[in-house]
């Protein structure tokens, strides 16, 4: 399955769902290998990883250190045919492809190629504010709505503004918006200065629970996607 992981708005935790959701697939024996590409200027998903700077001229798929089966792919980020990358030697490798928030043709081709789109948003209005531009440039690529699901990331039930984007979301977009919430967790944003996983850094925490719950999610859509083929 080929995963489009892009946003409108930067700052909500785009790279830190693709580093641990791609490790909950895995652990979970949901997946036998992934394959991250990072398609971001900045490059953080490579500088959360990649802890040997010559390993990062690598044009060969780099394994993750404790995690087997996930790999990250050399990407050029300045490439306008830039799309989803191969993994030759497992066909049925689930792939992401981390993003940076703006738009670009690279982004629009890896669009068109993904089998779902994920879009993280922080339960805020500012949030909110770019997912119409996002339902346009796909709608304008011939991408159908079908294949764009919303994760809220940071959340809180505490807070009412939270709650009130969480209901706005439902009510406008349905099965569209994914039955998971990353909840705001300190351990969850520590873990990726320290070049691991959630899994790696916290197992016990609330940022595993989250992140499991979403990769049964999204294996169940796989699982759905292939059935209907």
């Amino acid at each position: 399955m080929r995963i489009l992981i892009h946003t409108q708005k930067g700052g909500v935790g785009k790279t830190t769902t693709t580093l641990n959701l791609a490790a909950a697939l895995l652990r979970q024996g949901q997946a036998r290998h992934v394959l991250m590409a990072d398609l971001d200027p900045q490059q953080h998903l490579t500088a959360m990883v990649v802890t040997d700077p010559a390993q990062g001229e690598s044009a060969q798929a780099l394994p993750v250190r404790g995690e087997p089966g996930l790999f990250l792919a050399k990407a050029r980020p300045d490439a306008p045919d830039a799309g989803f990358p191969d993994f030759p030697s497992d066909p049925d490798a689930w792939v992401f492809l981390d993003t940076a928030p703006g738009w670009s043709p690279a982004i629009a081709r890896a669009a068109q190629e993904a089998d779902l789109v994920l879009c993280p948003l922080e339960p805020d209005f500012l949030g909110l504010s770019g997912v119409g531009r996002l339902l346009q440039r796909l709608e304008d690529l011939g991408t159908g709505r079908d294949r764009l699901r919303f994760l809220l990331t940071r959340y809180s039930a505490r807070l009412a503004l939270h709650r009130e984007v969480r209901q706005r979301l439902q009510a406008q977009f349905g099965d569209m918006l994914l039955p998971v919430e990353i909840r705001n967790s300190v351990r969850l944003a520590e873990a990726p200065g320290m070049g691991m996983t959630i899994f790696a850094h916290a197992p016990a925490s609330t940022g595993c629970d989250d992140h499991r719950t979403l990769a049964s999610a999204l294996s169940g859509t796989h699982r759905h996607k292939r059935t209907a083929a």
